[in-house]
Order: C-alpha cells, then structure tokens, then sequence
C-alpha cells in the first residue's frame, strides 16, 4: 500500500509556479524549487519527475488556473466588444501592479524555450490558438450585437488580437509603465471600429 503524500500537491504547483514565472525554466534551479516548494529533492523528483516534468506539470496548472481567469471575462460578457475591451483593460492594468512585471508564464516560457524545444513550442502553439479562438468568439458575439463592424475579417482580428494581448503582456515583463501599456492597449481596441 503505498504511503499517502505528505504535501499538498497545488500548493507546491503553486509554489513552483511562482518561480519559474518570475525567474524563467533556465533560470530556475532545483534548488530553488526545493526552497520555494519546501520539498526535499527526493520527494520533488518522486512526485513530479525531473525539472522539465515538474515544469510541464506546472504549465498545465497555470493554464488551468491563471489563463481561466485570466480570459474569464472574454468567455463570459456576453456583449462582446466590453469582453475584449475588459480583457485588454485588464490585462495591462494587471501587468504593472505592485511592480510586478511578471507577464504571462506561457508567452515567457514560449519566448524563452519554444525555438529549441519542440515539446514548449506545441504548447505554446495550442495556447495561443485557444486563446485566438476566444476572441473569434467574442468577435463574433460583437458583431451580433452590433458593437463591432461586420465588415472586420473575425480569423484575421482575433489571431491579431491573440497576438496583441501577448504583445502588453511581454511588454509588462520588459517593466512598461502604465501609461504605455494604457496607450498600446488604446490603439489595439481602436481595430474593433
């Protein structure tokens, strides 16, 4: 019969999370995963595998846990020019709050590791699609209600939009204040006119 754990399995996902995000995969030792989760090494490689496993796992938690909150609202606000509105708005007053310029860990992860790692590249790729798809979504229920022109190309505004909100988000991690992030948000949201 095996032993039960010892731990509370999302509070080191958590925990391991805020490391990497904030220092990157590479950046990041075991280390500093043992200290930050407070996990012993042979707990951590038993329970999670090496580095890159425990890192997988991790990317997985965050999109389960952040990126759903994150784009709750463009799921959900049915009118759907104020759901993106309000996801661009967040996104770039979160970016700069309590001076942590932490960005997404995804577009950090697929910026850091994507060009030599297959495995973060198909990630990175299903992430971004997931959230173009939102955003055609949305666009479309803007276009319904009238609030954004029938004439916009939805595939070709949402892998913009997709890619703008990756763009405030790098910026954030780069350290932009937030009268940038405000005015690079502003003439993003002018495309919907």
């Amino acid at each position: 019969m095996a032993r039960p754990r010892g731990f509370d399995e999302e509070s080191v996902l958590d925990n391991a999370m805020n490391i990497f995000w904030s220092k990157g995969f590479e950046s990041t030792s075991v280390q500093d995963l043992v200290d930050e989760t407070g996990l012993n090494r042979a707990s951590m490689y038993a329970s999670f595998g090496d580095k890159k496993a425990l890192f997988l796992r991790v990317l997985d938690h965050y999109s389960q846990k952040i990126s759903t909150e994150r784009f709750a609202k463009l799921r959900e606000i049915e009118n759907g020019r104020k759901a993106i509105e309000a996801t661009f708005r967040d996104t770039a007053r979160n970016g700069c709050t309590d001076g942590k310029h932490k960005g997404c860990l995804i577009v950090n992860s697929g910026m850091e590791l994507a060009p030599h790692d297959p495995e973060i590249a198909a990630i990175s790729h299903q992430a971004f699609r997931r959230v173009e798809d939102m955003f055609a979504a949305a666009l479309t229920r803007g276009i319904k209600h009238g609030t954004v022109s029938k004439e916009k190309n939805v595939r070709a505004l949402s892998r913009f939009l997709a890619g703008s909100i990756q763009g405030v988000q790098l910026m954030s991690r780069r350290g932009a204040d937030r009268e940038t992030l405000e005015d690079y948000t502003n003439t993003i949201l002018s495309t919907l006119d």
